[in-house]
């Protein structure tokens, strides 16, 4: 089969098969490590990603973004910016690393990136994620988690990043179980074989025989044969990968899926937005279908669960832990509860509506504390989304509000920019859309997107962010119990005259303020 990797700018990291050597397991006497087949093939069962310069990493113990710090002990090559390269995603100590590259797998194989096998790295810890690489069509990542406070560094041309392919969904045709030796006499038998042997091996080592010395240890296994001699179809005791051959500027190749689909002077050329199709495809109908019309969904095999940053990693919409914080959160709950008196009612726009938000003006009339506190937090998306998307043109934030979803209320799938039929949408300037989420004892209201069969639940004070095309077009699933289900939406466009003049005052908005009706 396969494996392709298409590089995303001209000085990607170099891409080898993995080698067998271990610092530590040369250190052993006659690096009898080695000895052990099972450790030495997985050395080499992947290909590894090389860190193209030393990178130093600093963790202080916190939990913010800002207090993980990375630095680059070399110019990357091409001076691309380090934070293109390497920087901290999901706060908390962990360290992203981009692998630039989009890697292609054959029909119905997945890749496995981890860190590379049996190489530990003193406080650091490689996250191993599993991805659908057979249509993927953007960059994953690959992430550590820094374990104490202190300095990691990772040298140049130290892997930092192993993948291999294995087969899609091959672990849901298992079917495990547990039985006694004794109910397989032949399997018995020859553990049996195999015990006396190993006994009796060392029962020689320890009384000196000479033979037994010099053998150093039985080779039964590592040369894949029974104790009495029979050996074994298949076996393996060496693991050599091709290394991967270059064929850049050999001209257009089948697989256009991995190329950009667009770009756009108003983000970077690696911009996770050019690999993204803006119209509907037959994933998006694939998606409407799962979700009937009282909005619940019926899940397939391959239905993705989102609940953590850790869940999101590497996928194309941003998942921020912590936005607010949880006495943060239940101050703007207390305030929406206070506020009944002024929920949004008219008769000019969907009653669906009616009744279940509060604008941000009038949050800060009665409020004013937690009306800044929307704005400063709505400020801060506009940089992490700009952060995420590598924007390059300003982003503006249009309209924000806190919404009630009760038990029972759902809401159908849509893109918050087009209209599935192709008619002009009144709202078609916005490029993004977030939702910071206040609340998280509910069951259901999953945001479920319908090309992507993913569903995100996330918890109290967490903020998604996406784009506002068919990509991430989306339902709300029914609330199906508990408490409320209490969001702050928000919407972000390039458009600097559809700017919130209570969020851009210096900014001329044409659009007013909401009025209250």
């Amino acid at each position: 089969m396969k494996l392709i990797a298409y590089a995303l700018n001209d000085h990607p990291p170099r891409l080898i098969a993995a080698r067998p050597h271990r610092d530590w397991m040369d250190a052993f006497p006659h690096k009898h490590a080695y000895r052990c087949l099972p450790l030495t093939i997985a050395n080499t069962h992947g290909w590894e990603v090389l860190c193209p310069v030393p990178i130093e990493v600093t963790w202080n113990g916190g939990m913010k973004g800002e207090d993980l710090t990375v630095k680059a002990l070399k110019p990357l090559p091409g001076n691309r910016p380090l934070d293109h390269f390497c920087r901290s995603n999901f706060t908390r100590g962990i360290v992203t690393f981009h692998t630039d590259y989009i890697f292609r797998t054959e029909p119905a194989w997945d890749l496995i990136a981890t860190g590379p096998v049996n190489r530990p790295k003193d406080n650091a810890y490689a996250m191993t994620g599993v991805i659908e690489t057979d249509w993927l069509p953007y960059p994953f990542t690959m992430n550590w988690q820094i374990l104490r406070p202190g300095t990691v560094v990772f040298e140049e041309d130290e892997p930092y990043c192993c993948i291999f392919p294995v087969p899609k969904q091959a672990l849901t045709e298992v079917e495990p179980e547990i039985r006694n030796l004794a109910d397989d006499p032949e399997l018995e038998s020859q553990h049996e074989a195999f015990k006396n042997s190993r006994d009796a091996f060392m029962k020689q080592m320890r009384s000196g025989d000479v033979s037994a010395i010099r053998q150093g240890w039985q080779r039964h296994y590592f040369v894949g044969r029974h104790p009495d001699g029979a050996e074994i179809d298949g076996h393996t005791n060496k693991l050599r990968l091709q290394e991967p051959v270059d064929r850049r500027g050999e001209g257009r190749v089948a697989q256009t899926q991995a190329r950009p689909k667009r770009r756009d002077p108003r983000w970077a050329d690696d911009s996770l937005l050019n690999f993204l199709d803006a119209g509907q495809t037959e994933a998006n109908a694939a998606g409407r279908a799962r979700v009937d019309e009282n909005g619940v969904l019926t899940p397939t095999p391959r239905t993705v669960r989102v609940s953590g940053a850790a869940d999101a990693a590497g996928r194309d919409f941003l998942y921020v832990e912590d936005f607010f914080s949880p006495a943060e959160c239940a101050f703007l709950r207390m305030v929406f509860g206070k506020l009944k008196d002024r929920k949004f009612t008219s008769d000019k726009i969907d009653p669906y509506w009616n009744g279940r938000f509060v604008w941000l003006k009038n949050i800060l009339a009665a409020y004013p504390e937690a009306g800044r506190l929307m704005i400063e937090r709505q400020r801060k998306a506009i940089g992490l989304i700009a952060d995420f998307y590598k924007l390059s043109a300003p982003v503006y934030s249009d309209l924000l509000h806190i919404v009630q979803w009760q038990p029972g209320s759902h809401m159908p799938f849509h893109a918050d920019n087009a209209y599935p039929g192709g008619e002009p949408h009144a709202m078609a300037y916005r490029d993004f859309s977030g939702v910071a989420y206040l609340s998280d004892d509910y069951e259901g209201g999953e945001l479920y997107f319908s090309a992507r069969d993913l569903a995100i639940k996330p918890k109290a004070g967490s903020f998604v962010a996406f784009t506002g095309g068919f990509h991430h077009e989306h339902a709300v699933l029914r609330v199906t119990g508990g408490n409320e289900r209490l969001t702050l939406p928000s919407f972000f466009t390039f458009a600097a005259e559809h700017a919130d003049p209570l969020l851009h005052p210096g900014v001329a908005a044409k659009r007013p303020v909401p009025a209250d009706a």
